[in-house]
């Protein structure tokens, strides 16, 4: 199963005129208010992708178009773009940074068209898709990161007899290929010098506060420090997110009965996280 580029663009040109842009509504367009990543997951799931856990934000996008067959062709370079190309902008120095008004995604109506739902007329009323030249487009945005998703022509899609004890998420990372990006923020709950590292536990990231730390404790050096930078001691109650090097790669191991995922973080060993938390930075 591939999407459909066609569909998927038709998705916006036959609501021209029709949607009037809101991060607060709908977001996918069926109050007749939407927002950019609202639209592109209805987008590809009316024309042919798998169902959503919810719509996604540009953040946390990436595992949705992993999940239907797009393989990131792009990170922060130039590429011969082409139709149906979903492309994803932050004004920050990566995806990280995209939440809310940070960031923006949209799809190439061809090599140098794209089209979205955005805020270009400042909200007003049924002009929220508009399409533009590419090059025109990203001369008066400005966005300091890019990636481009292009659907490598394989279906990851699970097969047609998936696992009955998978949970809803581990279904949808399976469906992925076991990839993962994981480009949100989280807090700190708890800090510890535990096996001789520091290390703290994420609640959010746990699914609760009943942890083990040779499970669930997650090494300080694989995080940065949102709140107040990398170059003060994190505190419980900062805000971080996985740097660069550990916020995408591959799923290692599942458990069904806790609804968890286990990803070996280089020599820290196997961290499990909440494989619906997980799912959703």
């Amino acid at each position: 199963m591939t999407i459909d580029n066609n569909k998927a663009i038709s998705w916006f040109d036959i609501r021209k005129g029709l949607l009037t842009y809101s991060m607060s509504g709908s977001r996918n367009g069926t109050d007749g208010t939407a927002d950019c990543s609202g639209a592109i997951t209805q987008a590809i799931r009316d024309a042919g992708g798998s169902q959503y856990a919810y719509l996604y934000s540009t953040v946390t996008l990436g595992s949705y178009l992993s999940a239907n067959g797009y393989t990131r062709i792009s990170e922060n370079q130039s590429w011969d773009a082409q139709r149906g190309d979903i492309v994803l902008m932050s004004w920050g120095p990566s995806m990280a940074y995209s939440g809310g008004a940070g960031g923006h995604v949209g799809v190439m109506k061809d090599s140098s068209v794209f089209i979205s739902v955005d805020y270009w007329t400042g909200g007003q009323a049924g002009t929220a898709v508009s399409e533009h030249n590419w090059d025109t487009y990203y001369s008066v945005q400005k966005p300091q990161y890019i990636e481009v998703w292009r659907q490598d022509g394989q279906s990851q899609l699970t097969p047609d007899k998936p696992d009955a004890n998978d949970t809803n998420a581990i279904a949808q990372f399976k469906a992925a290929d076991n990839k993962f990006t994981a480009y949100g923020t989280f807090k700190v709950d708890e800090i510890k010098l535990y096996n001789g590292i520091w290390q703290f536990v994420s609640y959010q990231l746990n699914g609760g506060n009943d942890i083990n730390w040779d499970n669930n404790g997650i090494p300080l050096a694989v995080v940065d420090n949102v709140t107040r930078g990398n170059d003060v001691d994190t505190q419980i109650g900062d805000t971080v997110k996985f740097s660069d090097a550990f916020n995408n790669g591959t799923i290692d191991d599942y458990d069904n009965a806790t609804n968890a995922v286990g990803i070996d973080t280089g020599g820290y060993g196997r961290i499990w996280y909440n494989a619906d938390a997980f799912l959703k930075i």
